[in-house]
């Protein structure tokens, strides 16, 4: 099973500089920093993008339908003519029409015909499906290379973060194809998929094995990997009852096919990660330190234990409030460290109960720095953070447990204490 790296520390310590440094003089080293700061929480706060292109009849609909796991886009030969269709999360089912210019209009439930009736820009359908909160499918206008509908397709595709493109195995990856293809940035190519489509059919099959043969040849440069699918009967193996039939499902390349996008998906984000991970470390955190006169030197959190995790931020003086919150957590740091054995949900529910706690205290605002007016909102997440990982096995809600707390300490170290001000002015 592959899984999506966490962002959830990341995007936090994001948030935390651009909080921090809102009220600050603009700069053009600022300015640049805010930019980039801005551009990566964005892109580790939504899901992946998968666009889904290909000449007419190539299949490509069909493909996006079966990994959304709902049959929802028209496909073969129909009159409903669609600009771009993204399938996304949603809480509820609902549809989105859009134009590049004005304001959205949405409609409850899936009503593809009522939104192409008003003839937008791009459509986005919203499902309640779990795989679509790491991953969304961009379901791009069927072109040709020989008339003028690539142009469009070529420019959707710098919305995208990985792409299929769909061939039919009948005639598979012809000249045409390769013409538009190579036009697409070498980022994309490096982290997409060519999708031979139609595998199901007996004169596909019959010849599969040439045609891969070939294809894997030509894809240095083009496609990170070839995969042959048989759509229809993907489709069938995981709609049998009373359960998928799996065994089908992975003949026909439905799981390989899987496989291969959540990877592509997954390594993408992972290259997010490293990208925000390395501007944190060299440029982000370094002028917080500087702005705040943090000199104190700081392990890499890739090596640091949990004992320094939770000591990262040593209370300055003056800071009462930190001092209080160091004690509280060093009790459920020491259970954790003395116990093998330690019930995760225990110790997970303890750190919950401090951070509530905590963000009460905080709610009056007297104890912290009147510009660190968003360290409330921090507990606040963290709390349902904690609440959420109870639900959670293995040794992963433990650490990320230990980075949350960790990261609430810097807030209070950053935002400091306003309580010895507040008792000279009532002379106490």
């Amino acid at each position: 099973m592959i899984e999506f790296p966490g962002t959830e520390q990341e995007v936090r310590q994001l948030e935390r500089f651009l909080n921090a440094t809102e009220k600050q003089p603009s700069t053009p080293e600022l300015d640049d920093m805010r930019t980039r700061a801005l551009a990566h929480a964005e892109r580790l706060s939504n899901a992946v993008s998968i666009g889904f292109a290909g000449e007419f009849g190539a299949g490509k609909s069909s493909l996006a339908n079966m990994l959304a796991g709902a049959d929802i886009l028209p496909t073969g030969p129909q009159h409903l003519k669609l600009p771009l269709v993204i399938v996304a999360y949603a809480d509820t089912p609902e549809t989105t029409v859009g134009w590049w210019d004005k304001e959205p209009k949405v409609y409850s439930g899936i009503a593809l015909e009522k939104a192409a009736a008003d003839n937008p820009d791009f459509i986005s359908v919203g499902l309640n499906t779990p795989a679509l909160r790491e991953i969304s499918l961009f379901d791009l206008p069927g072109t040709g290379a020989l008339d003028e509908t690539y142009k469009p397709t070529l420019d959707l595709l710098k919305f995208v973060d990985c792409a299929i493109w769909c061939t039919n195995g009948a005639n598979a990856w012809r000249e045409t194809e390769r013409h538009l293809w190579a036009q697409v940035p070498e980022e994309l190519r490096a982290n997409s998929l060519l999708a031979v489509t139609h595998a199901d059919l007996p004169h596909v099959s019959d010849a599969l094995d040439r045609v891969l043969s070939r294809l894997e040849k030509e894809k240095a440069g083009m496609f990170r990997s070839v995969v042959p699918i048989g759509t229809p009967v993907a489709v069938r193996a995981m709609a049998k009852e009373p359960e998928p039939d799996f065994a089908l499902w992975e003949t026909c390349g439905g799981q390989n096919l899987a496989e291969q996008v959540l990877e592509a998906a997954s390594d993408r984000r992972q290259s997010d990660l490293d990208a925000a991970r390395k501007d944190l470390s060299e440029h982000f955190m370094p002028y917080l330190d500087e702005l705040t006169g943090d000199k104190s030197e700081e392990p890499e959190p890739d090596n640091r234990s949990i004992q320094s995790s939770l000591g990262s931020a040593l209370p300055p003086l003056n800071n009462p409030i930190l001092e209080d919150w160091l004690a509280a957590i060093a009790s459920i740091y020491e259970d954790l460290r003395d116990s093998s054995d330690i019930e995760p949900a225990a110790f997970l529910q303890s750190c919950q109960e401090i951070v509530e706690d905590f963000a009460e205290r905080l709610e009056s605002g007297a104890e912290i720095d009147p510009e660190a007016d968003w360290i409330p909102g921090e507990f606040e997440k963290a709390t349902d953070l904690l609440l959420l990982l109870q639900f959670e096995s293995g040794d992963a809600p433990l650490k990320d447990a230990i980075g949350i707390l960790a990261q609430l300490s810097d807030n209070l170290a950053w935002a400091g204490s306003t309580v010895e001000s507040a008792q000279t002015k009532t002379g106490t």
